[in-house]
């Protein structure tokens, strides 16, 4: 399975190497270029550096072939937005990582489908 994760963080960087022990192909995209270079050097890991919020960004970390997009930055609205700008750029299912309990109720449910 392609994998792209927007997030080099903690829980970005944990999921890229749990995701690749399972032989999925991960990329993941930051802006820290420092962060994704220590990254790259120490796993296999694909790196991209760029904005996950950048079309230009998503397409040439080759968001169009991904199977999963994964949205994990510190920021909620980042995540979202990058959810649904890797949706309409082809990738197949996407999940952001959200803190805002107002976005789980049923009734929000038909904003995230």
């Amino acid at each position: 399975m392609k994998i792209l994760i927007a997030g080099a963080g903690a829980v970005g960087t944990h999921l890229a190497r749990l995701l690749g022990q399972e032989n999925h192909d991960i990329t993941l995209i930051d802006g820290d270029r420092d962060r994704l270079s220590i990254i790259h050097d120490n796993s296999d890991i694909l790196t991209y550096i760029g904005n996950c919020t950048s079309l230009k960004d998503l397409t040439a970390a080759g968001v169009a072939h991904t199977d999963l997009f994964i949205g994990v930055t510190p920021e909620e609205s980042k995540n979202i937005t990058s959810c649904m700008l890797a949706s309409n750029l082809g990738a197949k299912k996407t999940l952001a990582r959200v803190d805002n309990y107002e976005y789980l109720l049923p009734k929000n449910l038909e904003f995230f489908e």
